[in-house]
């Protein structure tokens, strides 16, 4: 039963004892009218028929009474029926319906309440046990050496003890579902200092009292054994969750022998416990990470450092234990019954083991026995193969855990076979195992096998390359070929075939198909005949497809033509300009396939498909012409050719409705833009010819607008605002480097900040919102600007910048305020707002930094920036200033706690220990006093 669970339950009772009150007090009620009418007498000479019957009805209307009210006699005998009712009615209809109080578990708790009445108190424990732990250390050298161990170890057991008497009292006394959680707390902290002081008593030198690591062990079980049967006892999974999760925390404070090892199985079996017995999945969940964690301690941390050589010799030890933990673990994720572990959590948290156990055991075969790696990859991937099979008949209504230990039995045996085999061998094994798999699964309809075949496929192109490098077989190669061919033929059956929609099996095979073949044309013709060869083969397969009906293959097929075109480009930019005919070919190719998909009927495609095929036909006829008139003009000559491209092109392209020519003739003006990149970073040209791709783009957006718009398809005229949008953004973004290079760099934040300001307050006046996204991409270049500036190893202090960060804060102040001139999304407020406050946090601490030579007042500064910012979050009621506020207070806390560890250790101790006391203390008064704290927030 978790916190939320009490709380409800506590309401619940209170309101159980509210309405056994109320049902006494209308019990009463009913007593004295009985009572009345059978000693009082009673003169009716003619009583109403109806009325007397109905009235008294009424009496019982109501289920429930909050007080009773003094009952006067009547005055008269006639009405003595009729009075009593009628009061009582009156009585009724005067007090308020009841309204059950609203339940506090409904309230939203704040993050603040969740952070005082929650973590601090947690934190609290953690930081207290290490300040205990470093003052055992310091007391044996210098305070209560005389004291001896058993004497500093009894101050240890002193401390656990308090904790659990403070704990249980009060769990016992206080009836607050908050300090009961509390009590819990306190109480769990006792049994883990009791933990670690029975675990110094033996490994830690100056605390041993027990010379017999035998004994030393036999206490540490009866202890852990006494945190189970408590946590078992109180059905406190909260307590269970925290004494375990601190005992791994004091397993590994020190390092000494196995003891983290056999630490680690006992809490593992713990674990395990509380989940079978309990199903508390919450402990087994957080066991797995931490004793695998533990083991990494164990492993490789010794006194400060990570060693990667540290207890080779023990490497075999450990993997007996990493073995009974991925057992424990292994057997929880199939025998667990928790609702917390079903489905896909069930399915992850064994897949966490698997993984741990073979990364652990992995990791140690790097020091001993890494000629066996294929050994144990291979059979362990064949138990998950095992496990998998048995996870299909025990946990049937779940397959989703069967699918992970087959994916990753697969995995495993894959990666076996990789580490014995190598180069084509392996390629040809490799493609061998997909072939096996793909039928298999096609018998056994099984999408792991599927899947499964395609990545082993997929890893037999690589090793397919780099054999065909080293060794250059082209027998081996071809083998490898036909089976990913055959696999594509044989994926292409299984699959039923969907018009307009490719097969997503017979698509991957057919890739890797096209691929292997691609890459076995590449060794075996001349490198100058090799785009032309593609060319040729990309007509072939499309004839071939009359043969094979294979609608993927023809459309993959493709890639061949444009890879030509891709490989003429290359040769035209590596080797200078390619013969006049070779273009020629290519466009004869292209023209010929765009005209075959315009007027088959064979292969069903989707329109989009077919734009999609005229696009790339598109690119390549723009990316012919880029290579074959780039080499005979001057830069400066270029950047005006590549503008003029861009606009002519696509007034013609526009002219005839090629609307994807059109698209693509915007590539063009890319060029003019990275032109203009180049211009500007090679020398700073004259300022009317950095102009020239700005004034372009002004173009573009004024003529389509006038004069083509009425001509484009609906789809694209709706795309139109956008697009002229994103031109003119693109030229503003230009004038912003125009600016930096123009503008001097003293000057630049200011002047931007003031170009965004003006724009920005213009635009709301006119209500324009574009004009007011160019104002804020002015203000934002303005605040990158300063942000930059400040984490520059020498930064630039200058008051205009502070003043840019107030105007900045002002803004949003007249955004927040005059809603109807400036319709922004709230969110956009929020931004302006930590953007300024960020800003004036870094602005401040480099100035500090500057003023002080250092960082000594750092602290200092941020504290009076947090408490400033709060009190103005309070003035201007705005959240946002408060939680940054509590955000750079936060830092400057950290900061405290990092200084802690620069000191010694005498005050190291004080410090730790008093912070611990200070986060408990503000935990008791969060969770005494939550209900006040509520009110004030």
């Amino acid at each position: 039963m978790n916190d939320q669970d009490r709380n409800e339950l506590e309401q619940l009772k209170r309101r159980q004892e509210l309405l056994q009150r109320q049902v006494t007090l209308l019990k009463d009620h009913i007593d004295r009218f009985d009572h009345r009418l059978t000693t009082e007498p009673v003169i009716v000479p003619e009583p109403p028929p109806i009325p007397p019957i109905i009235e008294p009805i009424r009496v019982e209307r109501p289920a429930l009474v909050l007080r009773q009210r003094p009952f006067e006699p009547a005055a008269q005998p006639t009405p003595v029926i009729q009075e009593p009712a009628r009061a009582s009615a009156e009585e009724f209809r005067a007090q308020p319906p009841i309204v059950p109080p609203a339940p506090v578990i409904a309230q939203k708790t704040s993050l603040e309440l969740r952070l005082g009445t929650f973590w601090l108190v947690r934190i609290g424990i953690v930081v207290l046990l290490t300040g205990l732990a470093f003052l055992g250390y310091y007391a044996y050298d210098n305070i209560i050496g005389r004291l001896g161990a058993g004497g500093k170890l009894s101050l240890i057991y002193f401390a656990g003890g308090l904790l659990i008497g403070a704990g249980a009292w009060l769990q016992r006394k206080l009836e607050k579902p908050a300090m009961k959680n509390y009590g819990q707390v306190l109480f769990a902290g006792g049994l883990a200092t009791v933990y670690f002081a029975t675990y110094a008593a033996h490994y830690l030198p100056p605390l041993r009292v027990i010379t017999s690591g035998l004994i030393d062990g036999i206490l540490l079980l009866g202890w852990a054994a006494v945190i189970v049967w408590i946590a078992d006892r109180r059905k406190s999974e909260v307590l269970a969750l925290f004494a375990v999760s601190l005992a791994y925390y004091t397993a590994v404070v020190t390092d000494i022998g196995l003891f983290t090892l056999y630490s680690n199985i006992i809490l593992t079996a713990a674990a395990v416990f509380f989940l079978l017995r309990n199903r508390w999945a919450t402990i087994s969940i957080v066991s797995l990470p931490a004793t695998y964690g533990a083991f990494v301690f164990w492993r490789f941390y010794h006194h400060g450092d990570f060693l990667w050589d540290l207890r080779a010799e023990q490497l075999n030890y450990g993997n007996i234990f990493l073995a009974g933990y991925w057992i424990m673990f292994t057997a929880a994720a199939f025998l667990s019954r928790s609702e917390k572990l079903l489905g896909f959590r069930r399915a992850s948290y064994l897949s966490i083991n698997n993984g741990a156990f073979f990364g652990m055991v992995i990791l140690s075969m790097l020091h001993v026995n890494h000629g066996n790696f294929w050994k144990f990859s291979l059979g362990f991937g064949m138990v998950l193969i095992a496990l998998a099979a048995a996870a299909r008949k025990l946990l049937a209504n779940e397959p989703l855990c069967a699918k992970a230990y087959l994916t990753q039995g697969l995995v495993l045996v894959t990666v076996g076979f990789i580490a014995y085999f190598s180069g084509l061998s392996l390629a040809l094994v490799l493609a061998a195992e997909s072939v096996i798999l793909l039928v298999l699964g096609g018998q056994q309809k099984s999408a792991i096998m599927h899947w499964g075949s395609a990545l082993t496929a997929l890893m037999s192109v690589p090793w397919l390359v780099l054999g065909m490098e080293s060794h250059a077989n082209t027998a081996l190669g071809l083998g490898v070929g036909a089976l990913l061919g055959f696999n594509m033929i044989w994926a292409s059956r299984c699959e039923r075939p969907t018009p307009g929609v490719a097969r997503a099996l017979t698509t991957f095979f057919t890739i890797l198909a096209l691929f292997a073949w691609a890459y076995l044309d590449w060794k075996s013709v001349p490198t100058e005949w090799f785009g032309s060869s593609l060319a040729i083969g990309a007509v072939i397969l499309m004839a071939a497809f009359y043969a094979l009906k294979i609608p993927e293959g023809v459309l993959l097929s493709q890639t061949y033509l444009i890879g030509s075109q891709v490989l003429w480009m290359y040769s035209a930019t590596a080797h200078g300009r390619p013969a006049w005919w070779h273009p020629l070919i290519l466009i004869a190719a292209t023209v010929g396939a765009s005209h075959w998909w315009e007027w088959q009927k064979r292969v069903t495609m989707q329109s989009g498909s077919r734009q999609t095929l005229q696009g790339l036909y598109a690119l390549a006829t723009i990316a012919v012409l880029y290579t074959w008139l780039q080499p005979h003009f001057e830069l400066g000559a270029w950047l005006a050719l590549t503008s003029a491209l861009a606009l002519a092109l696509t007034i013609y392209a526009l002219s005839t409705r090629a609307w994807l020519l059109a698209a693509a003739a915007q590539l063009f003006l890319v060029v003019s833009g990275i032109e203009f990149v180049r211009e500007i970073t090679m020398g700073k040209p004259d300022w009317y010819l950095a102009l020239v791709p700005m004034i372009v783009l002004v173009a573009m957006v004024w003529i389509v607008g006038e004069f083509f718009i009425s001509r484009l398809p609906d789809d694209a005229k709706r795309n139109v605002p956008q697009i002229s949008l994103l031109y003119l953004a693109i030229a503003v973004l230009m004038s912003l480097w125009w600016v930096h290079e123009y503008i001097p760099v003293r000057e630049r934040i200011w002047v931007l900040g003031l170009v965004g300001t003006v724009t920005f307050l213009a635009a709301g006046w006119k209500g324009s919102r574009k004009v007011a996204a160019f104002g804020g991409v002015y203000l934002g270049a303005a605040l990158v600007t300063l942000v930059y500036r400040q984490l520059l190893p020498t930064p630039l202090i200058y008051f205009p910048d502070f003043a840019f960060i107030l105007v900045l804060l002002g803004l949003q102040q007249v955004v927040a305020r005059q809603p109807k001139r400036f319709p922004l999304q709230p969110e956009w407020s929020i931004a302006m707002i930590v953007a300024g406050m960020l800003s004036l946090w870094l602005y401040t601490s480099r100035w500090v930094i500057e003023l002080s030579g250092g960082s000594f007042y750092l602290t200092a500064a941020w504290a009076v920036l947090a408490l400033v910012t709060i009190a103005l979050g309070f003035f201007l009621r705005e959240r946002i200033y408060r939680w940054i506020g509590l955000a750079i207070l936060a830092c400057a806390l950290a900061r405290v706690v990092v200084d802690v560890w620069q000191l010694e250790i005498i005050y190291r101790i004080l410090s730790l220990l008093a912070l611990g006391v200070v986060l408990l203390a503000l935990g008791f008064v969060y969770n005494k006093y939550q209900e006040k704290i509520r009110e004030w927030l």
